[in-house]
């Protein structure tokens, strides 16, 4: 049985995994963590919490982890962006490189309700959202009467 295939999506387009899920090698994180813990002058379980030491461990042990949990633990542990971390990798990792496939042109609202998902389509939308929601709907007509 082949994986399920989404609607308008070109079949020769590999379907890719949602950025958080994506995988990053856990060395260089592992490296930054423990020599801020020796600065620090404290064991790692008093700098994170019980699920990020937990993850942070497991990632030690396979060698790679989610981009989610590297994003977690370099802000709420480190104070770091990812970048400072794994560098070029992380933009390589993270880059969506979604393409457009609507019927409508890219960037346009219409295609984005179409359900393409290209960047173009998803800033177009969010400008459009943004947009309508400064409106401010004024009445024309004035006051009724008593």
């Amino acid at each position: 049985m082949s994986a399920p295939r989404i609607l308008g999506w070109p079949q020769d387009q590999p379907l890719r995994q949602p950025v958080d899920r994506r995988v990053l090698p856990a060395a260089p994180l592992v490296d930054a963590a423990c020599s801020y813990a020796r600065r620090r002058q404290q064991p790692l379980y008093t700098l994170m919490s019980l699920s990020l030491l937990r993850a942070f461990e497991q990632a030690e042990r396979h060698g790679q982890l989610t981009v989610l949990i590297g994003e977690r633990i370099c802000d709420e542990v480190l104070g770091w962006h990812p970048r400072m971390v794994w560098g070029e990798l992380y933009d390589q990792v993270v880059c969506d490189l979604t393409p457009h496939h609507g019927s409508a042109p890219a960037g346009t609202t219409t295609a984005y309700r179409a359900g393409c998902r290209c960047l173009d389509c998803r800033e177009a939308n969010a400008a459009t959202v943004a947009r309508t929601a400064r409106r401010i709907r004024v009445r024309k007509g004035g006051e009724r009467s008593a």
